[in-house]
């Protein structure tokens, strides 16, 4: 057997070399290789044979084959593993494309080179479940393959995720790599976290390991505090987490190794509702409700206490208080996907043929209620139990003007705290609030107030009636 290492390809060009010892060259021979190393071709592009599955074919002085990958000659590093020569055909997850070749295993996104994706789903011998860096998509709207910022950067690397300054605009922001397609995200003009990426993206293979295409809506954004054109979205590549980034909400993902850690919390991949849901997400480890965003809680999955959705999904069926990533997720229905003022939630609002307001009787609509399972949280965490008043529906208002800030004669949840329907209710209590006197324990916006308060004189001390 003659060993020898094949060059050329998109492996050996990121330093993960296929190393291979070349089969006899009987009839089974050819002058070059398939794209995807699983078929020796002819001098014509004919098919002369076929790889099987623990082969990889290789070329070697002019001369092409299937060969059998030998551990011992691949890189420092490396190891002999099945899995796909790109993203997507890992996508498609066709096995007849499986091909045994020196791959680079890894344990988190971090730990592969810049445009290589950590994928789950490989095997070697004596482990069939194991991680290996597979060569990203490379989008580029120039057509070229992205430069990272140093040599040796890791997979998702700068220019993805640069800190960018909001004021600096957004798809001219000099403190993103304009030349390869990076704009400048953030939820407002003074978002502190906005950050460098690249929009219009058709799926998740167009962004790098441990990010996803997200469609949100199109403001706000750096250069629009509040949302302008309703209805219109579009697409971004954001990292999966929530901490440390403004913006990503329930981030989808097919296994643990898509989701980085959220701020030093681990991540897993999880049911949306914590049981047999077919809509898997991101879901960071937890000990109690308060590690969780307000629209989430702390529960247990596979034997591990992490956030999911109380409302069982990340994307509902569009009604009215179902969860939604953008208006496209709510307009079958007539209605916006807008988020709650005081937490990450965002919610489809849903029409009403009639909307008025006044300060005595409150407001009168045809809405509907809050979910019924949206009333109460069910935990000790629970702080809100009293109604709010001058509602005709318990938590929910409609759009009688401009100042609400949406369309016009649309239902909303939690009027009068701007929370949302599944958190209206079921937030933590505040550290720092009074456990008795004018304080009952609601708060908003970190100020600790009686919900029934008419006055600020009604409020904690030095505190404004909300």
């Amino acid at each position: 057997m003659l060993g020898f290492f094949k060059v050329g390809s998109a492996l050996a060009a990121a330093g993960l070399i296929v190393a291979v010892g070349l089969e006899g060259c009987g009839p089974a021979t050819g002058t070059s290789c398939s794209g995807d190393l699983h078929t020796v071709l002819g001098s014509t592009g004919n098919t002369v044979a076929t790889c099987t599955t623990g082969e990889a074919c290789v070329v070697n002085s002019g001369v092409s084959g299937c060969a059998t990958c030998d551990p011992n000659q691949c890189v420092k590093g490396d190891q002999c593993i099945t899995g796909y020569n790109s993203y997507d055909d890992a996508v498609k997850a066709d096995a007849a494309i499986l091909t045994t070749e020196c791959r680079l295993p890894c344990n988190a996104q971090s730990d592969c080179p810049f445009d290589y994706h950590c994928m789950a789903g490989g095997a070697v011998a004596d482990n069939p479940q194991v991680n290996y860096c597979v060569p990203d998509r490379v989008p580029s709207f120039l057509g070229q393959p992205f430069t990272p910022a140093s040599k040796g950067e890791a997979a998702a690397g700068a220019p993805w995720g640069v800190a960018c300054d909001p004021t600096k605009g957004f798809d001219s922001n000099s403190d993103c790599d304009t030349s390869q397609s990076f704009w400048c995200y953030g939820t407002s003009p003074t978002d502190a976290n906005s950050y460098c990426t690249q929009f219009q993206c058709n799926d998740d293979g167009d962004c790098p390991g441990g990010w996803w295409c997200a469609t949100i809506n199109d403001s706000p954004s750096v250069t629009a505090a509040k949302r302008t054109d309703w209805g219109t979205t579009i697409s971004v590549c954001m990292p999966r987490v929530y901490n440390t980034t403004p913006g990503t909400y329930c981030a989808n993902c097919q296994n643990d190794i898509d989701c980085p850690t959220n701020d030093g919390a681990a991540q897993h991949c999880v049911a949306a509702d914590g049981a047999s849901a077919t809509e898997k997400v991101c879901a960071a480890e937890c000990q109690t409700d308060a590690n969780c965003p307000l629209d989430q809680t702390c529960a247990a999955v596979n034997g591990t206490n992490v956030c999911i959705p109380r409302a069982k999904t990340c994307k509902g069926d569009g009604s009215f208080c179902a969860p939604c990533h953008s208006d496209n997720d709510c307009s079958a229905n007539g209605g916006y996907c807008v988020q709650g003022s005081y937490s990450t939630e965002h919610y489809c609002t849903a029409p009403t043929p009639t909307c008025t307001y006044n300060s005595t009787s409150g407001f009168s609509d045809t809405c509907p209620a809050l979910p019924a399972n949206a009333q109460t949280c069910g935990g000790t965490s629970d702080a809100c139990t009293s109604t709010p008043p001058l509602t005709t529906t318990e938590g929910v208002g409609c759009s009688y003007d401009s100042s609400t800030g949406i369309p016009l004669k649309q239902c909303y949840a939690a009027d009068i705290f701007g929370l949302g329907c599944w958190t209206y209710k079921c937030l933590p209590t505040p550290a720092n609030c009074q456990a008795s006197g004018s304080c009952n324990g609601c708060y908003v916006d970190g100020d600790c107030c009686s919900l029934n308060c008419a006055t600020d004189a009604n409020s904690e001390t030095g505190k404004a009636c909300h």
